[in-house]
């Protein structure tokens, strides 16, 4: 394992350089090929050309891997040798940090102190939710036993309470057709059922 570790970290090799990752060497060969490409075009000889060529690299971000800072350093070093004052130089920036860096250390202190968790104020809504849910359960049973019980009409008790109400239409229907009949044997008047049957 370590062996393939190894050989997998020598691919990222770049001028002496060794990068944790593809992408890091990529970009270190692009500011290799970068560097030659301005030692084949850029004959700077005088102080004010090399003053140019590294200004311009660093205005326009050209390097962003150690080996085109190492080229800036030799520009640097070259104008510094031919008398420029070091202060008069622009400084070569790094836009990378090179300390690890964590959220956790930007925190207050006060923030990096969890609180402790209440617990009695989470007891307290344990208990109380499930004395609502008990409430709240009570609440649908009543609901649902006053609707059954109820003389008025429901979805729970409507199909009882139609029943219920057409048999005591029949039988009082009954009860009135039978007080006729009888009225109607008192008075001697004859049964007019036939007449019902020859009209319907």
């Amino acid at each position: 394992m370590a062996a393939d570790d190894k050989n997998t970290s020598s691919n990222f090799i770049v001028e002496g350089y060794q990068f944790a990752s593809e992408a890091d060497a990529q970009k270190a060969a692009t500011d290799a090929s970068k560097i030659r490409l301005l030692h084949s075009r850029v004959k700077a000889s005088k102080p004010t050309d090399i003053k140019a060529v590294y200004e311009k690299a660093i205005e326009n971000k050209i390097f962003k891997t150690p080996i085109g800072w190492e080229y800036l350093t030799g520009l640097r070093n070259k104008l510094i040798e031919s008398g420029f004052n070091k202060d008069d130089i622009i400084p070569i920036p790094l836009d990378i940090s090179f300390s690890k860096h964590s959220a956790f250390a930007d925190l207050s202190v006060a923030q990096r102190i969890k609180p402790e968790k209440r617990e009695k104020k989470a007891d307290f809504l344990k208990i109380f939710s499930i004395i609502l849910n008990f409430v709240l359960v009570v609440l649908v049973v009543l609901m649902f036993v006053i609707a059954a019980t109820s003389e008025s009409d429901n979805i729970i008790n409507y199909k009882s309470n139609v029943t219920n109400r057409y048999s005591s239409w029949d039988q009082d229907l009954k009860e009135r057709e039978k007080k006729v009949r009888e009225a109607e044997k008192k008075l001697g008047i004859e049964d007019t059922s036939s007449y019902y049957e020859e009209t319907d």
